[in-house]
């Protein structure tokens, strides 16, 4: 029996798949950038149109009251409220919405910044923990392990609040405390 190898594709393709990861990753984003024309700023767009629609609203607004004000007949005076008082509104309306809107996108940006600032914070704690107890472990110290008894803690000073010779709490009158008992006038 003969054998036959199939090969697909040529050396091109073998040096592709022999490239890390992170290198083909860093090749596509940099394509991926080189395919954006402009950058636009979202939230300067919202700002600058609600400010612009807030701005018509208003003088909208203004040019339907003085039409309806300075009109004798009340036909004449309807027409004028309706396109410029409703029309105002509405673009006052608009306008403030797309300024909240633009508030908001920014809490977002803010708060995707804070997350990963805390995440990197996290990690650098992370990465100096497990230093500490890797060189803990290689110092020879023990280190409780998990479902292991833990010895109990030994301290050489006395607890918070206890009474010594001299100190000056029993002289101002204020009694004296020990622990395990009560406080005494």
């Amino acid at each position: 029996m003969a054998s036959v190898m199939v090969t697909t594709g040529g050396r091109a393709e073998d040096e592709r798949r022999a490239r890390p990861v992170a290198s083909r990753l860093a090749g596509l984003a940099r394509a991926v950038e080189g395919t954006r024309r402009t950058q636009f700023d979202v939230r300067q767009i919202m700002l600058a149109t609600g400010a612009i629609c807030m701005g018509l609203g208003i003088v909208a607004i203004i040019l339907g009251w003085y039409g309806a004000a300075h009109s004798a007949y009340l036909f004449q005076e309807i027409p004028y409220l309706i396109s410029g008082g409703l029309l105002g509104v509405a673009l006052v309306a608009g306008g403030g919405f797309l300024f909240f809107a633009s508030w908001f996108v920014r809490m977002i940006e803010d708060n995707h910044r804070y997350a990963s600032r805390v995440q990197r914070t996290l990690e650098r704690v992370d990465h100096v923990l497990g230093a500490i107890a890797d060189e803990a472990a290689a110092g020879g110290q023990l280190l409780p392990q998990a479902g292991g008894q833990a010895e109990p803690a030994v301290y050489h000073e006395e607890p918070l609040g206890a009474f010594r010779e001299g100190d000056d709490r029993g002289s101002r009158g204020q009694g004296t405390w020990l622990p395990g008992e009560g406080y005494e006038r």
